[in-house]
């Protein structure tokens, strides 16, 4: 099964279990610039009520799919329904139960609570009601006390919440977030990230977040969509996508820094010893065949460090793969050191950073204090066997 079709399963086996109805289906759905496909996914299902978040590098093409099903976009080929129905950017009535949130607010000068009520005003609702559904929404996004500002004298993060409630105040059933913190500062985003989640909890409406950090998939959505290339390369949780990745680029992008390719050259019961290109001897969990090519990945916190010494052969505890080598760099990473360390490899090769013949390992100031550790140490690598993530080649 395909990741697009197991996303569909899922979905499906979700929204019959509860009786919930499917927000978006899409089947066969292309988008060309010129002769470039940048879009081309199979099929997408997403229940009602569920928060997704398409996760994918810059280029991948996830604005263009965030664009084709907030019927912003017209596709070249397929069918998106919304609700069941077939919709399409012509669609008055679907595209008013939705609402989007771009990465850069698209906002007009004039006060906070003029630039909030605009859609409401193309309702020809009376005005006692928009202010009161501006109020609210106002208070809930917790700027209410800026109601009578004027646009040009708020920070970047409080424009972003302008923008968000003037999306919220039309109480969409859909809602697209594109990217809502890349442009915010670093303290300002932890902020609005909380304060995001907490609302997305509050809204009973179908969420779909375009982003290409981690963080934030995980921090927001029930279910991670990853793309590449213009294709949806693995569905699930954020758990199973993070911790399982079916591939080698799902496990680049979510962090496995260290990624080795190799052969099986022995099995049994399900544990397989592997020669990688750089003729290391890797033990780990999988039910590849003999002979088979394999990528190896290892996320960097799954990485032990000791420092020198040769390595030992452990037959019973899970630490099965101990490598040595010398640190060749160290950089900081807030509370943590990234630790890039050169194993001992075959003759000739050279070991390159974060593939064939280095490892790179995530510790704590304190633990590179306590080791003594600095570029040029002679140290042990160790990672358990369960910890590797043994994928089938692309």
């Amino acid at each position: 099964m395909s990741a697009t079709e197991h996303m569909t399963a899922v979905s499906e086996d979700a929204a019959l279990a509860t009786g919930g109805r499917l927000a978006i289906e899409v089947d066969g759905l292309v988008k060309k610039y010129g002769k470039r496909t940048v879009v081309s996914v199979d099929s997408v299902a997403i229940q009602e009520g569920e928060v997704l978040a398409l996760l994918g590098p810059n280029g991948a093409g996830k604005t263009t799919l965030f664009r084709l099903l907030a019927l912003l976009e017209r596709p070249d080929a397929g069918v998106i329904r919304h609700f069941g129905r077939v919709v399409d950017i012509h669609d008055l009535a679907a595209r008013r139960r939705t609402a989007a949130v771009f990465q850069r607010p698209l906002l007009f000068q004039g006060s906070v609570t003029e630039n909030v009520a605009y859609g409401l005003k193309f309702r020809h609702l009376n005005r006692s009601t928009i202010r009161g559904k501006v109020e609210s929404t106002l208070d809930l996004m917790g700027i209410a006390h800026l109601a009578d500002a004027d646009m040009r004298t708020l920070s970047g993060g409080e424009m972003q919440r302008v923008a968000l409630a003037r999306a919220l105040v039309l109480e969409p059933e859909i809602l697209f977030l594109d990217e809502p913190t890349s442009n915010l500062d670093v303290h300002v985003r932890r902020r609005f990230r909380e304060d995001l989640r907490r609302i997305v909890e509050h809204l009973a409406a179908t969420v779909i977040i375009i982003t290409h950090e981690h963080n934030e998939a995980l921090a927001l959505a029930q279910r991670v969509a990853v793309i590449h290339e213009g294709h949806l390369v693995q569905t699930g949780t954020p758990e199973e996508v993070f911790s399982h990745p079916q591939n080698a680029f799902v496990a680049d992008f979510t962090g496995a820094e260290t990624i080795w390719h190799g052969n099986v050259v022995a099995c049994r019961e399900g544990l397989c010893t592997f020669r990688t290109d750089a003729g290391l001897t890797v033990e780990g969990i999988t039910n590849a065949a003999l002979g088979e090519r394999v990528s190896i990945a290892i996320r960097p916190e799954d990485v032990a460090l000791h420092v020198g010494g040769a390595p030992a052969r452990a037959t019973t505890s899970s630490v099965r793969n101990t490598w040595c080598g010398i640190v060749d760099t160290m950089i900081p990473a807030g509370p943590l050191i990234r630790v890039a360390v050169r194993l001992d490899c075959e003759p000739g090769v050279t070991p390159v950073f974060g593939g064939e013949g280095e490892v790179i390992s995530l510790i704590t100031r304190a633990s590179a204090d306590e080791l003594e550790v600095a570029a040029g140490t002679r140290v042990r690598a160790s990672v358990k066997a369960t910890a590797l993530h043994v994928l089938e080649e692309m």
